[in-house]
C-alpha cells in the first residue's frame, strides 16, 4: 500500500488557501479555547500570554525565533504606536556582516488602523511584565504547540499573513516590505499573493 504524502507544513503561498484580514485573526483568537492550562492561578495570564504570542508574529511578521528573544524594554509607548526596538534577526540578511550582528532597528504595533484590536492583546501582556523580561520564557517546539492549538495555523503562517498585510496597504512595494521585515525580496515574493488579475487586460 502506498503511503500518503503528507502535506508540507511551510508556509508558502502553495498551501495558504485563504489570508484572514485582521479582525478575522483577531476573531479565532479570542474565540480559540486554546491551550488547557489547570491551573487557575496562572491561567489569566498565559490566556494573555499565548495571545500576544500569535499576535506579535503577525503584526511584526517575526520568525518564531526572533519573537521568542523579544523583551519587555524593547517596547516603548508614543502616541500612534508601540516601538519595538532592537529586534535581533536570525537569519543573516546584510552581506559580509555577522548574523550575531544583524537587528531590526524598528518595528511597530498599530495603535491606529484595523490591526489595533491585535496591539491590544500585545499590551494586555505587557502590563504583567516589567523591565527586561523575557515575553516568552519556552523554546520553539512550545511555541509551535500553542500557536497551532489556538488557532489552527503555524507561526510562518502568521510570519507570511503580515508580510500579505503590509503589501497590500504599502502599494504592492515588495521592496518596502523586504526592507522592514529584513528578507530578501526573492524569498519574500514566495509568501505573497499576486494580485494582477483584478487589472485590466492592456
Amino acid at each position: 500500500m502506498v503511503k500518503k504524502k503528507e502535506k508540507p507544513t511551510r508556509r508558502t503561498l502553495k498551501y495558504i488557501e485563504y489570508y484572514p484580514t485582521p479582525q478575522e485573526i483577531h476573531d479565532k483568537i479570542i474565540h480559540s479555547k486554546g491551550w488547557n492550562y489547570v491551573n487557575a492561578e496562572t491561567r489569566d495570564l498565559y490566556v494573555k500570554r499565548d495571545r500576544a504570542l500569535v499576535a506579535i508574529l503577525y503584526l511584526l511578521a517575526l520568525r518564531i525565533s526572533e519573537a521568542l528573544r523579544l523583551r519587555r524594554n524593547q517596547f516603548v509607548f508614543h502616541e500612534d504606536r508601540i516601538e519595538v526596538r532592537g529586534i535581533k534577526l536570525s537569519k543573516s540578511r546584510i552581506k559580509d556582516k555577522p548574523r550575531k550582528e544583524q537587528y531590526r532597528d524598528e518595528a511597530y504595533l498599530p495603535l491606529k488602523g484595523s490591526r489595533v484590536p491585535l496591539t491590544k492583546l500585545v499590551k494586555e501582556y505587557l502590563n504583567n511584565l516589567k523591565g527586561n523580561t523575557q515575553l516568552f520564557k519556552f523554546g520553539r517546539k512550545r511555541a509551535w504547540q500553542i500557536v497551532v492549538t489556538l488557532t489552527g495555523n503555524t507561526c510562518h503562517w502568521f510570519r507570511a499573513f503580515g508580510e500579505d498585510f503590509l503589501y497590500e496597504e504599502w502599494d504592492h512595494d515588495l521592496l518596502a516590505v523586504a526592507d522592514y521585515v529584513k528578507v530578501d525580496p526573492r524569498t519574500l515574493q514566495d509568501y505573497i499573493r499576486k494580485r494582477w488579475k483584478k487589472y485590466k487586460a492592456i
